[in-house]
């Protein structure tokens, strides 16, 4: 079951930073939304020096903050959430992607992986192996590279298969991935936003922009995080109409956000 995604000085940072589209936020900027869930200045200027040190972000040497680099692929990846299943192709039944962990890793860097490869979709078949259909639309070279960023171990083993039996491959396509779990987690997260949607006109700025930043972040951490599986596996709508209903309740927050912007004396637009 996809775990409810939890909101810390961390994910708003990050969430606020993807906001601006590559573009430098003050932090004043940014303890203020911080401020909006009951979070410390102090607390998030720790979060902030934290994400500094680790790479995640960057600075411009005048109190703002932008994406690195490297966490920059990461949120392409991430926006990629309204393209829906444009980010599919067709898939051959007996193509599969295989990735096979190396032996006796450091406990904290196997942890890692174990967080890194359900996250892209990938399930535990066996010891140490682990299995996606292949049916993503970027090449197998960039898949291993974003992989292997997001957290998969480097000599992890990254390729493609088909000689699989038929009998493993049905074993795998019924039992691995939980679809009526996925439908309903669909159908939840659109009576969320659904409701969410007819309300926020009616509540105060902040009130609106809290509101809309959690369910609009719970609902895309759910499209990033779906394994996107063939039609052949787990065919249903309700994934592209929670995409269509999510875009919708995206443009209606980046309004309250430039409301938001507006009414604060911390939001002056630099």
């Amino acid at each position: 079951m996809l775990k409810r995604r939890q909101i810390t000085p961390k994910t708003i940072i990050l969430d606020v930073l993807r906001l601006t589209r590559g573009g430098y936020c003050q932090a004043a900027k940014l303890i203020a939304v911080g401020e909006l869930f009951d979070f410390k200045a102090s607390t998030m200027r720790v979060a902030l020096t934290r994400l500094l040190t680790g790479g995640k972000v960057e600075a411009d040497g005048s109190s703002g903050y932008r994406m690195s680099s490297n966490t920059d692929l990461v949120s392409d990846y991430i926006e990629q959430w309204k393209l829906g299943d444009l980010r599919r192709k067709e898939w051959q039944k007996d193509d599969w992607l295989m990735v096979l962990l190396p032996s006796n890793p450091d406990r904290a860097v196997r942890t890692l992986s174990h967080t890194t490869l359900p996250f892209f979709g990938f399930r535990k078949a066996q010891n140490k192996v682990w299995v996606r259909p292949n049916n993503l639309l970027p090449a197998l070279s960039e898949l291993r590279a974003l992989y292997q960023l997001v957290g998969l171990e480097p000599e992890a083993l990254v390729f493609k298969a088909a000689d699989i039996p038929n009998s493993e491959q049905f074993i795998w396509e019924s039992t691995l991935w939980n679809t009526q779990e996925l439908q309903s987690m669909y159908e939840q997260q659109l009576s969320k936003l659904t409701k969410s949607k007819a309300r926020l006109d009616t509540l105060k700025v902040k009130d609106a922009l809290r509101e809309s930043f959690m369910i609009g972040g719970e609902t895309i951490n759910l499209l990033v995080k779906d394994p996107l599986l063939p039609d052949e596996m787990f065919c249903t709508p309700k994934r592209e109409e929670l995409r269509h209903t999510m875009c919708d309740y995206d443009a209606c927050g980046q309004k309250i956000w430039a409301q938001f912007m507006g009414e604060s004396s911390v939001f002056n637009v630099s």
